[in-house]
């Protein structure tokens, strides 16, 4: 997998820096005693219409619940099933210097995959630092190139 240089916000579309400043302003909002850290995501559907969701963090923190799924529920809580892209932002409030763009980790990078389509949706998914001054515009298959998905499974065990 060889991933392209970080993209200036003068490469992207109107759409998609306003995605990007959704996923920024609302990381403002993240829940997270613990880190500090700050992390937001918006997903766009097909109809264009823009769904966030921020960091709830938990001093358990396997309780605690991501940006990323929090953006999803809001689109399936709204009915929204046909997303298109995904924006996530964060990094430390108090960073000195230059920072860089914010991936999914690892879990929400399998909850991308399996609630947007898979491969053969292939959503995009912008990543950025809160300054939104690098941002890393990939597919959810340049992020798992390898996933475990549904093909793996008894017919009978997954119903999508």
């Amino acid at each position: 997998m060889t991933l392209v240089p970080y993209k200036k916000p003068d490469d992207l579309t109107p759409d998609d820096l306003k995605l990007l400043h959704a996923a920024r302003d609302v990381a403002y909002n993240a829940f997270n005693p613990v880190s500090g850290f700050l992390v937001g995501a918006a997903v766009r559907d097909r109809a264009g219409r823009t769904f966030i969701g921020t960091f709830l963090e938990s001093s358990a923190l396997p309780l605690s619940v991501c940006a990323e799924p929090a953006a999803l529920l809001a689109a399936f809580s709204a009915g929204s099933r046909d997303l298109t892209t995904i924006a996530v932002v964060g990094g430390d409030p108090n960073a000195v210097g230059p920072t860089i763009p914010i991936t999914p980790c690892g879990g929400c990078r399998q909850r991308i995959y399996d609630t947007t389509g898979g491969a053969a949706a292939d959503v995009r998914v912008l990543c950025s630092n809160l300054v939104l001054d690098k941002v890393l515009d990939v597919t959810i298959t340049d992020l798992l190139p390898l996933p475990f998905d549904a093909s793996v499974l008894p017919a009978a065990t997954w119903k999508a």
